[in-house]
């Protein structure tokens, strides 16, 4: 027996923004976890014992400073994830001020830029931040609209609320 894929669901906005939010709070979990994984692993490697570990000295002198660096390392991959998630709403945008204008050209290039956009939307770890399929479908099915000179009502709702992520 052939084992089939399940049909990917259709990509909503609400869809988009969640998983957005989704791998924002994953990326800056991650760097935390990372580290606590990490640690006794390096303390085993650099031949330092729990007890030794555990005195005071050696906490502020050593493990301390490592409390910053994975703040700032989670806080840059939450900032990451942030910053692909503005430049699809600011290509939808585009996009949105394009099927406005009526330019045909405009219309493709900026259906194009948005599509490309939302598939090469990742995270820190540049792992992708929305499915595959549904996006490519998504992306197509918004194209070929373009390509055609005119967005279906449908479709223009659904790009000006992923413009809206913006803020």
């Amino acid at each position: 027996m052939k084992d089939e894929e399940a049909p990917a669901p259709a990509l909503t906005p609400a869809a988009v923004r969640r998983r957005f939010a989704a791998a924002a709070w994953g990326s800056a979990i991650a760097w935390p976890i990372l580290t606590a994984a990490v640690s006794p692993l390096l303390m085993w490697w650099m031949d330092i014992s729990w007890d030794e570990m555990l005195t005071a000295d050696f906490a502020a002198s050593a493990l301390l400073p490592l409390v910053p660096v994975t703040l700032y390392f989670a806080v840059d991959a939450a900032r990451t994830v942030r910053r692909e998630q503005q430049e699809v709403a600011e290509n939808a945008l585009v996009l949105v001020a394009a099927a406005r204008s009526g330019d045909p050209s405009d219309l493709r290039n900026s259906a194009r830029h948005f599509g490309n956009s939302l598939l090469q939307a990742r995270s820190a770890f540049n792992t992708r931040v929305l499915p595959r399929q549904a996006t490519l479908r998504f992306a197509r099915g918004v194209l070929g609209e373009a390509e055609a000179a005119q967005l279906s009502t449908a479709s223009l709702e659904a790009v000006g609320e992923l413009a809206q992520m913006k803020a």
